[in-house]
């Protein structure tokens, strides 16, 4: 069951805010503090607490749980803030809707005070999974107990990112279509050997803390292929992919967003990057991407709040960030090459 609309008023950095889904890939940019990171984490947070109340589970082992302790556990856990007021951008309330195909649910913060309610079928509801921007692979040993049992700097998305990293692999070792172009750009296969990582190179083995970061950023996202954990029903919430890629594997990363897409998971992307923002429009412009299967939001700061502008293709939005700054830094290429000894604007 896809997710279909997020409604905003008085959270964070939004007054008045609403961002309706596409089915497949959704792509959100906007220069730093426009929300974009907030979104991701917004719908990551009332995703599991709704699929959690549905399912009867609690958070951490707890049994029965009620809507509005697995919300209020959720926003806490994920977005770690001194308390439940800091979610509304001025003294008042904050309220929050959060829409899939046949379900809803609905959270009014005011103060310290939560409350939240739901309707619709909750049971169809998929299991999200929260990508952040740095990889999780060399910090997995151990991290699940040490979270569960101590104070942590790291939010609740990285907890639930290396519980489903712990999953066993699937017999058939996940979708070869999406998995083999990942593994062909790695040179090696990744695997888990005493719960520590390992890609196995032709010839040798090697420890993930010794791989590149940014291989070990596509590692991960083969062994959760591997494992299942991202599949059809699935939604991914992805937060900077391209942190600590080569820009060449926007391509890479476009086809592996767009690919989960057609296996039936829905895609949801933060970020900053031209190559990569340029590869998924490109996925548009072809028709890899069918007419309403994507969307590109651009967020910009007004004088007072954060506007969302909506297209199905990127050329669509009248203001872009990313476009913004290239169109800056030729400008003063331009004025230092034609101009020199002058300081450009």
């Amino acid at each position: 069951m896809k997710l279909t609309r997020l409604t905003l008023r008085g959270f964070t950095v939004f007054s008045d805010a609403a961002f309706d889904f596409a089915p497949g890939v959704n792509v959100l940019i906007g220069e730093n503090g426009t929300g974009k990171s907030h979104v991701l984490k917004l719908a990551y947070a009332l995703t599991e607490a709704a699929r959690r109340f549905a399912a009867g589970e609690g958070l951490d082992g707890g049994a029965e749980p009620k809507l509005d302790d697995l919300v209020r556990g959720m926003l806490m856990g994920v977005f770690q803030p001194d308390s439940l007021d800091s979610f509304a951008n001025s003294p008042g309330q904050a309220d929050v809707s959060l829409e899939w195909e046949e379900a809803r649910v609905e959270v009014t913060l005011t103060g310290a005070a939560l409350t939240s309610k739901a309707t619709g079928d909750l049971s169809r509801i998929g299991r999200p999974l929260f990508i952040p921007p740095r990889e999780v692979l060399s910090i997995f040993p151990g991290f699940v107990e040490a979270w569960l049992h101590r104070e942590s700097a790291f939010d609740r998305t990285y907890f639930d990112l290396c519980v489903a990293l712990g999953l066993k692999p699937l017999r058939s070792r996940g979708p070869a279509a999406l998995l083999d172009p990942i593994e062909q750009e790695l040179g090696g296969k990744v695997f888990m050997r005493d719960g520590r990582f390992y890609l196995n190179y032709p010839g040798d083995d090697m420890e993930v803390a010794m791989v590149a970061e940014g291989d070990r950023k596509l590692a991960m996202i083969a062994y959760l292929l591997i494992n299942g954990s991202l599949s059809e029903n699935a939604y991914l919430l992805w937060d900077e992919p391209e942190a600590n890629l080569n820009p060449k594997r926007a391509r890479l990363t476009s086809d592996t967003a767009v690919g989960l897409a057609h296996a039936g998971a829905q895609v949801f992307i933060a970020t900053h990057d031209y190559a990569l923002t340029s590869e998924l429009s490109l996925q548009v412009d072809t028709r890899m991407l069918r007419p309403g299967e994507a969307a590109f939001f651009g967020l910009r700061r007004d004088e007072y709040e954060v506007l969302v502008e909506r297209g199905e293709r990127l050329a669509e939005l009248q203001h872009n960030a990313i476009l913004d700054a290239i169109a800056s830094l030729h400008e003063r290429e331009q004025q230092a090459l034609f101009a020199p000894g002058e300081t450009p604007r």
